[in-house]
């Protein structure tokens, strides 16, 4: 199996978790030693999203399946109500070579939304159509806090709805002590850590089984049986650094280096 044939099924499988709504996270009465319930921290950080007037932070997206991994890495810039700017690039290990993408952008200055993906900038109708389509080639950079912030009916990582939701041990993301709920569904495992200090998303992981990914490629992709019937499980955290709230920023802040 060919080092590009392995990076589209990770794209794809990637862009179906993340843009299908697959991170809703569902609530449990656990309490686990602290005296939050696990409504209360769910509660407790969709507010505190809503409250923001700006957020920003550095992440590392690492995806792994077979032998190759994909190295996300990205930086966000969001501020209300329509301004936001997330650039990512890639690095692609395996057993053939490692290479590494020239970097990419969606972004908006408040009223038009733009995508760069090394073809120039492309305007996209809104900031919903710009963001699905960031989220499906960034691994899920432009899509997990991006679209918790500004509430997107497409869904966030805090969307409760009634699962089989766990509350697991607190652990630290860095140096950040973070609460921990982690849910099973259709052979996909979801972990998230949410911050005690900031109520803010810290860190995200999804397992996926190796028949799990299977099945989700076997309806997302044709004419590529050769690639489905050689995946393996397939894991991917996701890890939020430096995060600023309600910094005041310039509109020229929110155009990307190959933007225009």
């Amino acid at each position: 199996m060919t080092n590009a044939k392995i990076k589209l099924a990770l794209g794809i499988s990637a862009a179906i978790m993340l843009a299908g709504g697959a991170t809703t996270v569902a609530l449990s009465k656990d309490t686990a030693g602290d005296d939050l319930s696990s409504s209360q921290i769910f509660q407790k950080a969709q507010a505190n999203y809503a409250s923001l007037t700006s957020y920003s932070d550095e992440g590392r997206i690492v995806a792994t399946m077979n032998t190759t991994t994909i190295t996300t890495s990205f930086t966000t810039r969001l501020a209300r109500p329509n301004y936001y700017r997330i650039e990512w690039e890639q690095t692609i290990e395996s057993f053939y070579s490692t290479t590494k993408t020239q970097a990419q952008a969606v972004w908006s200055l408040g009223v038009r939304n733009f995508l760069e993906m090394g073809e120039g900038p492309q305007y996209e109708e809104t900031r919903e159509i710009a963001l699905v389509k960031a989220t499906e080639t960034s691994g899920g950079a432009a899509g997990t806090v991006p679209r918790t912030f500004f509430n997107m009916q497409w869904g966030d990582q805090l969307g409760g709805s009634v699962f089989s939701e766990y509350r697991q041990t607190d652990e630290k993301v860095g140096t950040e002590d973070c609460y921990v709920f982690s849910r099973k569904s259709q052979g996909r495992t979801r972990t998230l850590w949410i911050g005690k200090r900031d109520f803010l998303i810290h860190q995200v992981r999804t397992v996926t089984t190796a028949e799990a990914m299977q099945a989700l490629l076997n309806r997302a992709v044709t004419g590529h049986h050769e690639i489905i019937s050689d995946i393996q499980s397939f894991t991917m955290t996701e890890t939020h650094t430096h995060i600023v709230v309600n910094k005041l920023f310039l509109r020229s802040d929110f155009v990307p280096e190959n933007g225009e």
